[in-house]
């Protein structure tokens, strides 16, 4: 299909958000067939402009990202851009042609909602999906506006507004209740909130459409209050049990005689509010270990896509795989070509080496990359860019169409999206080294040879991850106080995969371009970030010393060590206050920013400040505390320095007086934590030239076997 001219003005006005009206103004936009039902786009230059076809309006937009990274040299991420154009943008050489060999370029993950975006607004959101359509990606999740949805249903088949307003959780939770892992904690919202979030949810959807980019909705899976049964007498939801503590939502099966009244609330509603050019509709049951005790799999596969076709003909079920979902005999029960499968883990842990290549479906090779949001270097490069290819050419792979980033957590490490990316328009792997030459001329504008030994040491250290874990190495300096930590959060990995002393070296030779590359924000990021993990790591080193010397007793050695480990805290604290990107205090004001009221205010700032500390109640937060742990300017300072001043003062009374140290209440002092109010900066403070110089002479003082211990 060609493209209508709607979609050509509307990448052009993307162009025009991007690169500004006058340099805009030199590119001519054209449409072009697909090839062999794949997206395409081509480069050209003529009579001094820049020539951009496309099959779509992502492959335009995917065709000027190209140019701007591979022509202009230039570098967009969300951790700082480099674009640094000419007036006169440069022309082709020769013309590039390239097509997809991918049907779906999918984004987002349920917990990127949370964990990343709880608190956009539209002007943020306008930025992402831009980066979306330039990025390639034609399939993205929508979850936004989903509480309007739902509180339509419930009042449609009965609920009062109270009743629903205690099922709806806070904005940093819904992720989960729309996995059907929770309600209600975070809430209540007020009243303004449901409709003001669908009005966002349709900009966005609309602006997805108008580049080419299709939302997916959730779709309706059985999911019902707890108290549905007591409401309804004559149906019987199956309870889902518990996750991580919390009460799960029950489920009603497709033969239940409520099903169908509710499933037609929630589709009828969902299409008046979003309207009826969305066709793709993600239903994840017994998401992470919800109950199939006893329950049909099979009928109910036919009974829910059943009433999803009805009320869509054109509908396609999309499911994630994850935790031995979906199951077998779901896929074996729903048709094929109106499903999809997210087969989210592939860098690590692919779901479709041990399900059969999931009976026929196709399905998206996808990376997470990310868990909670947390911020450790990590990745395997190299992975990135021969997987995903080697894949697709495999005759074990089934009907593997596509390729994803369903991260749980976005605005870290862009180098492994920026390559995952690149993979999207390349029918071979990359050359990991070559690309790597590009990658540092496009963020800081041009090579120097210190920056290139960097990135080598991090791509053979922190980005050569060939273990099976969630996620980076955790900085002990964000953990709950504790004699025996292995890790920070419940399922954070434990042993190092990489030479600790190759990303010091990293940040030393990183460091050494200061001069040259002081005014690019890219570098900046990227010197704050290595320098925090080479902080990071070392905090494991003077965790061990000083814990080591109480158990024996050294009270000398204990004092010493233990001071040298709050010091390092107070570094850590002085190189992230350089940087906005690492501070605590715009996440903070953006939550606040979305109250109307005080009280709003307050109950926003509270949903912030839990996720990334407790998480959840005291019950749930025993699995979850620290999960998604920042570090963070602000949270450093005023939450993890005082936890361990307090944990290492009892200690130290313990040793003087030759007894048990006393117990800590962390819960409690935590929970006071999240109900503050205090405020912290939300601009940059410090030089980090002089910070980073300090920490470098301060770690060179170790050797290396010292710092590897």
């Amino acid at each position: 299909m060609m493209l209508q001219s709607v979609d050509v003005m509307n990448v052009l006005a993307m162009i025009e958000r991007v690169i500004g009206p006058e340099k805009s103004s030199q590119i001519r936009l054209e449409s072009i067939a697909p090839e062999k039902d794949q997206d395409v786009f081509e480069l050209a230059s003529d009579s001094g402009m820049v020539v951009i076809k496309g099959s779509s309006g992502t492959a335009l937009a995917s065709g000027f990202h190209w140019y701007l990274k591979h022509t202009c040299k230039a570098h967009l991420s969300w951790c700082g851009n480099q674009l640094e154009l000419p007036e006169q943008l440069p022309g082709l050489f020769e013309p590039i042609r390239l097509a997809t060999p991918y049907k779906y370029r999918y984004y987002l993950n349920y917990c990127t909602f949370s964990y990343s975006m709880p608190f956009w607004d539209w002007e943020r959101w306008q930025q992402e999906i831009d980066q979306m359509a330039m990025n390639g990606i034609n399939l993205a999740l929508s979850i936004i506006g989903q509480e309007e949805v739902w509180r339509r249903t419930l009042l449609r088949i009965g609920y009062e507004e109270q009743e629903v307003s205690e099922f709806v959780c806070g904005p940093a939770f819904f992720a989960w209740q729309w996995m059907q892992n929770m309600t209600s904690w975070g809430g209540p919202l007020p009243e303004w909130w449901f409709e003001d979030r669908a009005k966002l949810a349709n900009a966005i959807h609309q602006r997805m459409l108008s580049l080419g980019i299709s939302p997916v909705l959730p779709g309706y899976s059985g999911m019902v209050p707890r108290d549905f049964g007591d409401k309804f007498p004559s149906s019987r939801p199956v309870n889902q049990g518990k996750w991580c503590n919390f009460d799960r939502p029950s489920l009603l099966l497709a033969d239940d005689p409520m099903y169908a009244t509710v499933a037609t609330a929630f589709y009828e509603e969902q299409q008046k509010l979003f309207g009826t050019d969305i066709h793709f509709y993600s239903v994840d049951p017994f998401h992470e270990g919800g109950n199939t005790e006893g329950i049909d799999l099979a009928a109910y596969a036919v009974g829910v896509q059943t009433e999803m076709l009805r009320h869509d003909p054109q509908a396609v079920w999309v499911f994630q795989a994850w935790e031995g979902n979906p199951k077998k005999e779901i896929l074996q029960n729903v048709i094929p070509e109106q499903a999809l499968v997210l087969d989210l883990w592939c860098e690590s842990h692919p779901t479709w080496e041990t399900s059969e290549a999931f009976q026929g479906i196709p399905w998206v090779w996808c990376m997470i990359q990310n868990y909670g949001g947390k911020n450790g270097m990590f990745g395997n490069l190299d992975r990135i860019a021969h997987d995903p290819i080697t894949t697709l050419h495999n005759p074990q792979a089934g009907r593997m169409c596509g390729i994803g980033m369903a991260m749980e957590g976005i605005e870290t490490n862009p180098v492994m999206y920026d390559l995952l990316v690149d993979t999207v328009w390349r029918s071979e792997a990359n050359d990991v080294g070559e690309w790597l030459e590009g990658y540092i001329e496009r963020r800081y504008g041009k090579v120097v040879p210190a920056a290139q030994e960097a990135w080598n040491l991090l791509r053979k250290s922190v980005y050569n991850c060939n273990t099976v874990q969630q996620g980076g190495m955790e900085s002990f300096i964000c953990a709950r106080p504790s004699l025996e930590l292995t890790k920070v959060s419940n399922w954070g990995p434990t042993n190092v995969y990489y030479e600790l002393e190759d990303v010091r070296q990293a940040c030393k030779s990183l460091f050494e371009c200061f001069e040259e590359y002081s005014d690019a924000e890219t570098y900046r990021y990227d010197l704050t970030d290595v320098t925090r993990q080479a902080l990071a790591d070392l905090s494991r080193v003077y965790y061990k010393r000083f814990t080591d010397a109480y158990q024996t007793g050294d009270q000398v050695t204990f004092e010493k060590e233990s001071e040298q480990f709050l010091q390092l805290i107070r570094m850590q604290e002085r190189l992230l206050r350089t940087y906005k990107q690492f501070l605590l205090g715009p996440w903070l004001e953006d939550a606040k920013r979305m109250g109307r009221t005080v009280e709003e205010k307050e109950l926003f700032e509270f949903n912030a400040r839990t996720l990334i500390t407790l998480w959840g109640p005291e019950e749930s937060s025993q699995l979850l505390h620290e999960y998604s742990h920042r570090e963070w300017s602000g949270l450093i300072e005023s939450f993890y320095l005082p936890r361990w001043e307090m944990f290492i003062s009892s200690l130290s009374k313990a040793m003087s007086g030759q007894t048990p140290p006393e117990p800590i209440d962390w819960y409690a002092w935590e929970y006071k934590w999240t109900q503050g109010h205090e405020l912290f900066a939300t601009e940059p403070q410090g030089s980090l030239y002089e910070v980073v110089s300090s920490i470098i002479n301060t770690i060179s003082e170790f050797g290396i076997a010292d710092y590897n211990e």
